[in-house]
C-alpha cells in the first residue's frame, strides 16, 4: 500500500499579533490496498491477499485564536474545525464492492455496510423504510409487503419492481463525519481564572446495535413509543416475539451520529502575590471542575462518541458504557 499527500495552507497573525490564522487544504490518497482475493469457494484454497483499491480523503482544516484584554480582563477565543470528504475508488473485484463481515450487528445479522467505488468507506447498505403500516387496508394497497401485518415497518421498493429483496438495499448511512470541530473560551481577572472547552463532529450517522433482536433482552426506552394500534406510532414498529421482518437492517437502525459535548468548564482562584510573599509560598490556587458536562445531541444511545474494535465497523454502537461526568475540586500550592 501507498499514500501520497498534498498540502497548501499558510500560517498568519493579524491585528497587532491579537489573531492567528492556521488554514490548510489537503488531499490523500491510499493506494493499493492490501484486500482479499475475489475467487470462487470451489477453488478449494485460501483466497490470496492482493493489491487493489484506493480511498481519497480531501478536506480543510481551519483554526483560529485570539487574545486581547479589556480593562485588566485578559482572554482567549479559540475555535478549529475540519471538514472531510471521503471517497472510495479502483476496487478490482468485478462489481467494485468489498463487503463488509456480518455479525457485528446480532446473531447471523446480514451484511450491512460496504466499500464500493464511489462511495464513502464502509457505508451503511440496507432498505429505506417510508413508516408504519396502520391497517389491513394500507398493506393490501400498497401490494409489496404482502406477508406484513399492521405495525410492522413499511420499506421502500427502490427498484419498483413489486417485492422488497436485495435489490432495494442502498445506501442508508455514512459512519464518516463531515466536520470535526471544538472551540475554546478562557479569561483571566484579577486573582479569578475560568475555561471552557467543548468539541463535536456532524453529518455522520451510527447504528444502534447492542440488543440482539433474535434474543431475549432489554429494550431501551424509545419502546414506549411503539406501535400498539392505528394512528399510536409511525415510527416504531409492533412487539412481538412473533417472526416479523422488522429486524431486517434498515435505516431504522440508523441514527444522526452528530454532537456537540462540553468537556470542560473550570473556574478557578489564587492568592495574589502580596498574600503568598507573607506566607512563603509561589503559588496557591483553588478551583473547581466539571468534565463532561452536556452533550447536545440527537443520538438516543449512551454516547454518540462511538469507538469499535473492528476498524471495518466504524460508526457501530455495541453499547459501551457510558461516559461518566466527574466534578473536581483542587487545589494547587507551589512553596
Amino acid at each position: 500500500e501507498t499514500s501520497e499527500q498534498t498540502n497548501i495552507g499558510f500560517d498568519a497573525r493579524l491585528f497587532n499579533n491579537t489573531l492567528s490564522v492556521n488554514f490548510d487544504w489537503y488531499k490523500k490518497t491510499n493506494k493499493d490496498w492490501l484486500i482479499v482475493a475475489p475467487i470462487l469457494a470451489t477453488a478449494g484454497a485460501d483466497a490470496p491477499f492482493i493489491n487493489g483499491g484506493n480511498v481519497e480523503n480531501t478536506g480543510v482544516e481551519l483554526a483560529l485564536n485570539y487574545n486581547n484584554n479589556i480593562g485588566g480582563f485578559n482572554y482567549n477565543l479559540a475555535v478549529n474545525g475540519a471538514y472531510n470528504k471521503n471517497t472510495v475508488g479502483a476496487i478490482p473485484t468485478g462489481d467494485g464492492i468489498i463487503h463488509g463481515e456480518t455479525n457485528q450487528l446480532f446473531d447471523n445479522a446480514p451484511e450491512f455496510y460496504r466499500s464500493q467505488d464511489g462511495f464513502p468507506l464502509w457505508y451503511f447498505w440496507g432498505f429505506e423504510t417510508t413508516g408504519v403500516f396502520q391497517t389491513q387496508q394500507e398493506i393490501d394497497d400498497y401490494g409489496v409487503q404482502p406477508n406484513a401485518a399492521p405495525g410492522d415497518i413499511i420499506y421502500r421498493d427502490v427498484n419498483g419492481d413489486g417485492s422488497i429483496s436485495d435489490a432495494d438495499k442502498t445506501m442508508i448511512g455514512d459512519p464518516n463525519p463531515d466536520l470535526t470541530y471544538g472551540f475554546s473560551v478562557s479569561g483571566n481577572y484579577k486573582a479569578f481564572d475560568f475555561s471552557i472547552a467543548a468539541n463535536g463532529i456532524a453529518g455522520n450517522q451510527l447504528v444502534q446495535s447492542y440488543r440482539n433482536p433474535g434474543a431475549l433482552g432489554n429494550y431501551t426506552s424509545a419502546i414506549l413509543n411503539r406501535w400498539t394500534g392505528e394512528g399510536t406510532s409511525n415510527s416504531f414498529p409492533r412487539v412481538t416475539t412473533g417472526a416479523t421482518n422488522n429486524t431486517l437492517f434498515s435505516d431504522f437502525y440508523v441514527e444522526d451520529g452528530s454532537y456537540l459535548r462540553i468537556q470542560n468548564v473550570q473556574l478557578g482562584y489564587s492568592l495574589p502575590n502580596s498574600v503568598l510573599d507573607k506566607i512563603s509560598l509561589d503559588k496557591f490556587r483553588l478551583y473547581v471542575a466539571v468534565n463532561n458536562l452536556y452533550t447536545f445531541t440527537k443520538y438516543k444511545g449512551y454516547n454518540p462518541d462511538v469507538s469499535n474494535a473492528s476498524p471495518l465497523a466504524a460508526g457501530v454502537d455495541l453499547g459501551q458504557y457510558p461516559q461518566t461526568r466527574t466534578y473536581t475540586l483542587g487545589l494547587n500550592v507551589s512553596f
